[in-house]
């Protein structure tokens, strides 16, 4: 009875072991792209020294932090930081004022994911000088906000994600952009995924006609 105990824990042991150093190669195995950002895709008035974090599917080792890098649109002077299952991007000097910047994540020279963002119209000077003649509650910041969410109410319930697709809001183009995720669908199959995606849009407020386009792919 004893021998037969042992014998089952050393199993149970050899078992654990190997569940051990199987695990971070099952992790790597994981597809490496970018599940959340920080300001969300296609954000406005998003401050001129904000910390930009890319979160990704999982952890990075060395060897495949060599194969990774980020381009930023427009070029500026920025501290780039990989840790762990996060990207961080600090402004060395501010962004420039009411500009697009898009952030292009690359892998093994493949575009795995892009960020579009627009920094605030106001510099820091123009609130101070509004401030001075307004209430705090009425700066002209907090103002043009109020405009921005009147004309685009549902804009805070954005981005919408699911495992078929996932839906934006293209300001150049003014139009919603809905990404289809599934690869190998028949075009009856694509148009199914678009109505949903448009029923989706009309659940947080968008109105008809809705202007939108379809991309296929991450």
């Amino acid at each position: 009875m004893k021998k037969k105990i042992i014998t089952l824990i050393i199993a149970i042991t050899i078992l654990v072991a190997l569940a051990i150093l199987l695990l971070p190669k099952r992790q790597k195995e994981l597809p490496l792209n970018v599940i959340s950002t920080n300001p969300k895709n296609n954000a406005v008035f998003v401050d001129t020294k904000a910390e930009i974090i890319l979160t990704l599917s999982r952890a990075v080792s060395v060897e495949e932090g060599n194969n990774l890098k980020t381009q930023i649109t427009p070029e500026g002077k920025t501290g780039i930081v990989y840790q762990e299952d996060k990207i961080r991007i600090s402004p060395e000097e501010p962004f420039n004022f009411n500009t697009k910047y898009e952030i292009s994540v690359i892998y093994k020279d493949k575009n795995i994911y892009t960020l579009g963002f627009t920094t605030t119209p106001f510099t820091q000077k123009q609130i101070q000088e509004e401030g001075a003649k307004q209430t705090a509650g009425d700066l002209a910041f907090t103002e043009a906000y109020k405009q921005f969410l009147t004309k685009y109410p549902w804009y805070t319930r954005l981005p919408i994600e699911n495992f078929e697709y996932r839906i934006v809001y293209d300001f150049e183009k003014e139009s919603f952009r809905i990404r289809i995720k599934v690869p190998g669908q028949t075009p009856e199959q694509e148009s199914q995924i678009v109505q949903k995606a448009l029923a989706n849009l009309k659940k947080i407020g968008v109105k008809d006609p809705v202007s939108y386009y379809v991309l296929k792919g991450e």
